[in-house]
């Protein structure tokens, strides 16, 4: 995979940026810079629809606009990426001959030490394979772990080998996921329905379903931000990578959203044998039918918190809470099909006491 440079960054006029409107062709302006967006658009997200009404145009006051669509500064530095000239607002690109060019950076670059600000871009080169970069790498741990919560955009998913083989084992469909697990749930409910009556069968279900949010919360809270204990290695870098990592840095990558189905099947494998230490297999059946069909509402609502663009109810509330936890405080909002495990653990995300990619202070 190659990423095509960017064009050199040039003067534009109001008059050719309006000509840039199309879903194939859409550029917008900010601060007098003008960026071209089309390649991000579809992976936008607060929608494609929602760039395109302002394509062509200067969106400094939308950017601002918390009631439209909020952004922090990982959407900044996302918009730098993109960055092709510079707006002329009068009738001529010549007049931009005297225009200074600046480099694009966010007020992101405030929170960050000298150190880590000197190299912020870009943590891993994405037009090369990223684990041998990740288990080669020399930067330390605190460095990683800020620049792998700045989130990045490719138009395809990265490559993480090289090895189209290793490669197709690590890109997951959505679909898969269904197609894969919902035959387990059936098989698993019929197997307690042989022994239990109905109504215990339903009750065991629903108690994998509650099981399944507890574990949902503290897998992702405990294990993949496992942050704090995490060993300065590039060993055991490229583990928290894999395994989380790469979904902050790149949160957009539809192939690499959901699970696995292997690695899926490798981490219920504890819990079963766990359970199965004391209870029978008929009870541990309907206990995981539940379990395992609230990990396939949970990969699904995730892909969807992502993907779709949800503009009222519930999942709208949800989308907007997840999207906080990756572009503005990832040390809270853990949970992803519900908020409760957030509330009863004092981790609930409230981002709306959050600005540009900070909590605000008194």
């Amino acid at each position: 995979m190659t990423v095509a440079a960017p064009p050199a960054p040039r003067p534009v006029t109001l008059a050719e940026l309006a000509k840039h409107k199309s879903e194939s062709d859409l550029w917008v302006a900010h601060k007098g810079r003008v960026y071209n967006v089309t390649q991000f658009a579809n992976d936008h997200p607060g929608g494609a629809d929602l760039i395109l009404e302002y394509a062509g145009q200067e969106i400094d006051q939308v950017m601002a606009d918390a009631d439209i669509h909020e952004h922090s500064d990982g959407a900044y530095d996302m918009l730098a990426e993109y960055y092709v000239g510079q707006l002329v607002k009068s009738k001529s690109a010549t007049d931009a001959a005297a225009t200074a060019i600046i480099d694009p950076i966010s007020p992101l670059d405030e929170q960050l030490t000298a150190g880590l600000a000197s190299a912020k871009r870009p943590l891993l080169d994405l037009s090369k394979p990223l684990v041998w970069q990740m288990l080669t790498s020399t930067f330390s741990k605190d460095y990683y772990l800020t620049q792998v919560h700045i989130p990045r955009h490719l138009p395809e998913p990265a490559y993480l080998f090289g090895n189209p083989v290793l490669e197709v084992l690590t890109r997951t469909p959505w679909y898969v996921v269904p197609l894969t697990w919902t035959p387990v749930v059936a098989y698993l409910a019929w197997s307690a329905a042989q022994v239990f009556p109905l109504e215990t069968v339903v009750s065991m279900f629903l108690a994998g379903l509650v099981m399944w949010s507890f574990f949902e919360y503290t897998f992702h809270r405990f294990l993949f931000h496992i942050d704090t204990y995490l060993p300065d290695h590039p060993y055991a870098l490229t583990l928290h990578f894999l395994t989380h990592g790469i979904h902050h840095y790149l949160p957009m990558d539809r192939m690499r959203l959901v699970l696995p189905p292997i690695f899926f099947a490798i981490i219920v494998q504890p819990p079963w044998f766990a359970f199965r230490a004391f209870l029978d297999f008929p009870s541990c059946a309907g206990l995981f039918s539940g379990g395992i069909a609230g990990y396939i509402i949970y990969d699904l609502t995730h892909y969807y918190l992502h993907h779709a663009r949800v503009r009222t109810g519930y999942l709208r509330d949800l989308k907007k809470y997840h999207l906080a936890h990756h572009y503005k405080e990832y040390n809270e909002g853990f949970g992803i099909t519900s908020k409760v495990w957030d509330y009863v653990f004092g981790t609930v995300l409230d981002y709306s006491d959050i600005k540009g990619g900070k909590r605000k202070t008194a």
